[in-house]
C-alpha cells in the first residue's frame, strides 16, 4: 500500500506533460529567520499558487498556519530538519555545519505533505557531523517507505568544510549517496559544466533537481542558469531567493515556468 501511496505522490509533483518540476522553496526562516522577501509568506504562497508552480518548499509552522492556501494547489514538501549551515560566516554562524531533525514523517501526513525533505552534507571538517545528516537521512528514508511519502534529499558540500560545492566530482558522489540511500528526488547544486551534469543527472538513481544557489544581482542570470539546467538533464527547479527577492515573484515564477515546461506544446 505504501509504494500505491508514494507512486500517487511522485505524480502530484511533477507536471503531466513535461515530466518537470517547478519548486518554490521558502524552508529559509528556519535557517537563517528572516531574510528579504519571506516577510509575507501569505503573499508569496499565493503567488506561487496563482503561477501554477507544481510544489513547495514549507517548514512545519509555515504549514500549520498557511496550509489552507495549498488546498487544490502545489504540492507540500515538508522540512522536517534544520540546519546552521547558511549561517556560516555570519555573526550568528558556527565554523563548522550542524543539524538536527525537528518534525518527523508521521506528522507530514498527518499535515498533508506530499513529501519531506531532508539536508544530507558531506565534506564537513567533524566527520561525526557528517554522521548526523546521514543518519537524520536514513532514517526518514525508511519512515518514507513506511508511510508511503515522497522523500527528497538536499545533496550538497558543508559550506565551511574542505571541498568545494560547485565541485562536479562532489555533486556526482552527494547525488549518487543520496539515491542509494533511497531519496525519490534529489536537490544539488549546478557544477557549471553541462556534460558532467548531464552524467550526472543519468547516474543518480532518482530525478535530480538545481537548487537556486546565491542570489544572483539580475534576474536574467537567473533564467540563463535554469535553462542551462533544464538543457543539461535536470528534472526541474528548487529555486527560492532568487525568486522571492525579485519585486514580483509571481511573474519570475512564470517566466521559470516557461523555461522548465517549454517543449511542452500549447
Amino acid at each position: 500500500m505504501a509504494d500505491i501511496g508514494k507512486t500517487r505522490r511522485l505524480a502530484r509533483m511533477f507536471d503531466a506533460r513535461s515530466g518537470r518540476m517547478l519548486c518554490l522553496a521558502l524552508d529559509h526562516g528556519m535557517q537563517v529567520g528572516t531574510i528579504a522577501g519571506i516577510e509575507d509568506p501569505a503573499r508569496l504562497l499565493d503567488a506561487a499558487v496563482n503561477a501554477g508552480v507544481n510544489a513547495v518548499i514549507v517548514n512545519p509552522g509555515m504549514l500549520v498556519r498557511h496550509g489552507h492556501r495549498f488546498a487544490g494547489g502545489p504540492a507540500v514538501i515538508l522540512r522536517v530538519d534544520q540546519t546552521t549551515m547558511w549561517r556560516h560566516g555570519t555573526g550568528t554562524g558556527y565554523a563548522d555545519t550542524h543539524n538536527r531533525q525537528v518534525a518527523n514523517v508521521e506528522e507530514a501526513v498527518q499535515m498533508g505533505a506530499e513529501a519531506v525533505i531532508t539536508y544530507l552534507f558531506t565534506c564537513n571538517n567533524r566527520p561525526e557531523e557528517e554522521t548526523r545528516s546521514f543518519e537524520i537521512s536514513g532514517r526518514v528514508a525508511s519512515e518514507c517507505r513506511k508511510w508511503g511519502l515522497v522523500h527528497v534529499i538536499e545533496a550538497m558540500a558543508a559550506k565551511g568544510g574542505f571541498a568545494r560545492h560547485d565541485d562536479p566530482d562532489v555533486i556526482a558522489m552527494n547525488c549518487r549517496i543520496a539515491g542509494e540511500i533511497g531519496a525519490d528526488i534529489i536537490k544539488t547544486d549546478w557544477c557549471s559544466d553541462t556534460a558532467r551534469f548531464h552524467a550526472i543527472a543519468t547516474q543518480s538513481l532518482a530525478p535530480v533537481v538545481v537548487a537556486g544557489g546565491p542570489a544572483r544581482a539580475r534576474f536574467e542570470d537567473t533564467l540563463n542558469n535554469a535553462q542551462t539546467a533544464i538543457a543539461a538533464g535536470a528534472t526541474g527547479l528548487m529555486f527560492g531567493r532568487n525568486v522571492f527577492e525579485q519585486q514580483d515573484p509571481g511573474a519570475a515564477l512564470k517566466q521559470l515556468a516557461k523555461v522548465v515546461h517549454a517543449d511542452v506544446p500549447g
